[in-house]
């Protein structure tokens, strides 16, 4: 078996592939249940889009069978509330930012990644808040 798992789940993690198999013969072990019973059994593998197949999955029975869904539209009632204002366009940052102080706004929603806060790029609208 396997007797380093953080190495395991690293080269999952890194390899472009849809199936890893460990300490597993490649042929065999790739069709599944005759050496694990993670992979549907199958005479041929599907590689998933890597390999321009349209599924990364053991192709089996059920892939052969049509089967005919009929799907009603059914409304999902969510609800989502936006604030009155939403500034997203350049040189709109100034703007927002009076409304901010002028009107007593408490919050305000800052969207943006890791790399531009952790650089700065958000302390001009942070020293205001």
């Amino acid at each position: 078996q396997d007797n380093q798992p953080e190495r395991v789940a690293y080269f999952g993690q890194m390899m472009k592939t849809a199936r890893i198999l460990i300490n597993t013969p490649a042929s065999q072990g790739g069709i599944g249940d005759l050496y694990n019973f993670k992979l549907a059994p199958s005479l041929t593998l599907g590689c998933g889009s890597w390999g321009g197949n349209s599924i990364s999955e053991n192709v089996g029975p059920k892939h052969l069978i049509n089967k005919k869904t009929v799907a009603k539209r059914a409304e999902n009632m969510l609800w989502h509330k936006l604030p009155k204002s939403i500034y997203f366009r350049r040189g709109s940052l100034p703007i927002a930012l009076d409304e901010v102080i002028t009107d007593g706004h408490k919050r305000a929603l800052i969207v943006t990644d890791r790399f531009l806060f952790n650089n700065g790029y958000a302390d001009q609208i942070t020293s205001v808040l």
